[in-house]
């Protein structure tokens, strides 16, 4: 994701390579990223920290606590100020883990950012100013959409934008391999049911319509979409739906709980 968004940064042209930095422990990452991008690796996280005033924190959650204790013997938060893209992880925790009342903006964003179609919730902690909130909001413009919200939704959002592309991709999975199993080739198949997703995203997006009377404008009474409605009502998919988003969204409350506002 911190590709991802570096990539939307720099094919915009808001922010230019001259001025952004980054730091990687893989090799072949770093090689990767400064070919591509033109950027910098710094040598080593303080170097990073004193010589930026926003930090973007891509990290995995069990890697956090080191990171923001590396990032901890050289943060001034009268210099930097930071934004968070780690799934479970409070703005609180990253605070008390500087030990200091400094900016820390919270970010969900998903995978599509990566073709600059992204959509991500953007939450701000009890220090960050208006500058860095449109900062923040900004960065993430470049790599697609973003709405904020208040980060008590942020675990919910996780379950809903943030895991949602899979969800997406295992729909059009079993519809590819449906239209495979009844004669139609693999390459036709997945450009059926890819144009059919983007299609339909759309529609949604480009109509004012509920979800119910858009459903109703493609499945006639008696024909073919009401039979294939009709299975899914019969084995509970809406169920099968909510219960799924509620366990991401449980992980997601887990995952803080391991990352209370307790370094």
């Amino acid at each position: 994701m911190g590709e991802a968004i570096l990539a939307g940064i720099i094919t915009s042209g808001y922010i230019e390579s001259k001025d952004i930095a980054f730091y990687e422990l893989d090799k072949n990452r770093i090689n990767h990223i400064e070919k591509t991008y033109a950027v910098k690796c710094v040598k080593n996280i303080g170097e990073g920290v004193r010589y930026s005033e926003y930090l973007l924190l891509a990290v995995k959650p069990q890697n956090i606590k080191q990171v923001l204790a590396e990032i901890r013997k050289y943060f001034d938060k009268d210099i930097n100020s930071l934004i968070s893209i780690a799934a479970g992880v409070s703005t609180g925790f990253i605070e008390k883990s500087l030990d200091c009342k400094c900016s820390v903006m919270r970010v969900m964003p998903n995978a599509p950012a990566l073709f600059n179609r992204g959509m991500a919730t953007i939450s701000s902690g009890q220090y960050s100013s208006k500058k860095d909130q449109q900062f923040a909001t900004d960065i993430m413009e470049q790599a697609g959409e973003y709405i904020m919200i208040d980060e008590k939704l942020q675990n919910i959002s996780t379950a809903i934008n943030g895991s949602g592309p899979a969800y997406f991709f295992l729909f059009c999975k079993y519809m590819i391999e449906a239209a495979v199993k009844n004669g139609i080739p693999e390459d036709d198949a997945r450009t059926l049911v890819t144009e059919t997703m983007i299609g339909s995203g759309i529609m949604i997006s480009r109509s004012s319509l509920e979800m119910d009377k858009l459903i109703s404008m493609v499945a006639s009474p008696g024909g073919t979409t009401e039979k294939a409605l009709q299975v899914f009502s019969d084995e509970s998919m809406g169920d099968i739906i909510s219960r799924a988003i509620d366990n991401a969204a449980k992980r997601s409350v887990e995952l803080e709980d391991e990352f209370s506002d307790r370094p």
